[in-house]
């Protein structure tokens, strides 16, 4: 090979006497020495390429093409998109309760143990305030009872003893009632020490502050080292809330109908309510509360959609999708809103032959496209049913498949 080359080559050489004077600038016929040697030189890469071989050159061009620019799409399992829903309505997502966290007693925080989105339960410590006056508070009450006890047993005895010359006739009514108002006072004076006590061992118990109730935390206003105050007061952050919990199990969708569509809507008709954070995920729902008023201005009647198994997805104050669905005379979901989740994609996905009835679908497997077969079910609009050939969390090609091949890159 190196020989025929070899030989090739010499057939492109240019005898002496038949070579153009070289390219001076102002003379005549250095341009086409210019060309006559461009033309050489790509003989030249010709003959290279020939000897290294058209293949390889080939699948160099082929492989600088082979990766794909393809919009992908995620295979997942639903319900017939649409098929039988009666109305569809885009609202926001609230909980039942929302609860501001407050401080019962004036002081500086010393210690937060909760941040925004934390998980907490009811009685769950979220924060300390200084609590070195209230305990002093407290031991005070705690020693004013102890000597209000001591004057009670002292008064007991003193009683008895009166009460016993009196009945003898040795002590005078005026002591003996006068031995009785003292037994009282001591006796009242005890209670209010103790109520006393109770009120200051609740004040340092208040220092403590927390959660009122099971949810997530969807705010905190404050920092240790500010300080709060309970039932007004001066300054910036007087009456400074802790932060918000909601509680995320008890969650609806508020949504405003029409008041055209008003009357295909009634309370406890079944529903699908999907998230626009996850469009993936489905919740089951049911209409909780009709508004008997309207919107002037807008038209609109409020409609509220208890969501019935919540889950951490679902993101408070976000937007969802309810999809209103018929129900039968008892309430219930009907047969076509009962089926089973299927997986469902859009016609784009799946290439069709309409002589065979076959269908296929490009599967991303290892960075490539693979072309599988798929058996097709039903059709709802743009979307086709798939009845085998594809599970849950496959990733396929969404448009474009005319132009994509088996094991074509999808570029990254």
């Amino acid at each position: 090979m190196a020989t025929d080359v070899r030989s090739q080559l010499q057939t492109l050489r240019i005898p002496k006497d038949q070579r153009p004077a070289a390219a001076v600038p102002g003379r005549a016929g250095g341009r086409g020495a210019t060309r006559v040697l461009v033309t050489g030189l790509v003989l030249v890469a010709l003959a290279v390429g020939g000897y290294l071989g058209r293949g390889r050159v080939a699948a160099l061009l082929a492989g600088s093409a082979s990766a794909a620019d393809v919009r992908l799409l995620s295979v997942v399992a639903q319900r017939e998109p649409e098929a039988a829903s009666v109305l569809t309505a885009t609202g926001k997502i609230v909980s039942d309760h929302k609860v501001q966290v407050t401080t019962k007693v004036s002081g500086q925080i010393v210690a937060l143990y909760f941040e925004q989105g934390d998980r907490v339960k009811q009685g769950q410590l979220l924060a300390r305030i200084e609590d070195v006056s209230y305990r002093a508070r407290r031991n005070e009450a705690a020693a004013r009872l102890e000597r209000a006890k001591a004057n009670l047993t002292f008064q007991k005895l003193n009683f008895a003893r009166i009460e016993r010359l009196y009945r003898e006739g040795s002590a005078p009514d005026i002591e003996y009632a006068d031995a009785r108002r003292l037994l009282q006072e001591a006796e009242a004076q005890v209670a209010a020490d103790q109520a006393a006590l109770d009120f200051a061992q609740k004040a340092l118990s208040d220092c403590e502050v927390l959660a009122p109730i099971d949810g997530v935390i969807l705010e905190r206003n404050v920092e240790v080292g500010d300080f709060v105050a309970a039932e007004g007061g001066l300054g910036a952050n007087a009456n400074a809330q802790f932060g918000t919990i909601a509680d995320m199990n008890a969650v609806r969708v508020e949504v405003d109908v029409s008041e055209l569509d008003i009357n295909r809507i009634h309370k406890g008709m079944p529903c699908t309510v999907v998230p626009d954070a996850y469009k993936d995920r489905r919740y089951r729902g049911h209409v909780l509360w009709l508004d008997p008023g309207a919107n002037y201005s807008k038209a609109t009647v409020q409609v509220k959609v208890r969501v019935e198994n919540p889950d951490d997805h679902l993101r408070y104050e976000g937007s969802a999708q309810v999809v209103f669905l018929p129900a039968d005379e008892r309430g219930r979901p009907s047969a076509a809103t009962q089926q089973a989740p299927a997986i469902w994609i859009p016609a784009s996905a799946c290439l069709r032959d309409p002589a065979g009835g076959t269908a296929s679908v490009y599967v991303v497997a290892d960075g490539r496209l693979r072309k599988t077969s798929v058996t097709l079910g039903r059709q709802s609009g743009n979307q086709l049913e798939v009845l085998a050939g594809l599970t849950e969390g496959q990733t396929i090609a969404a448009e474009g498949l005319e132009k994509l091949k088996d094991g074509q890159r999808v570029r990254s």
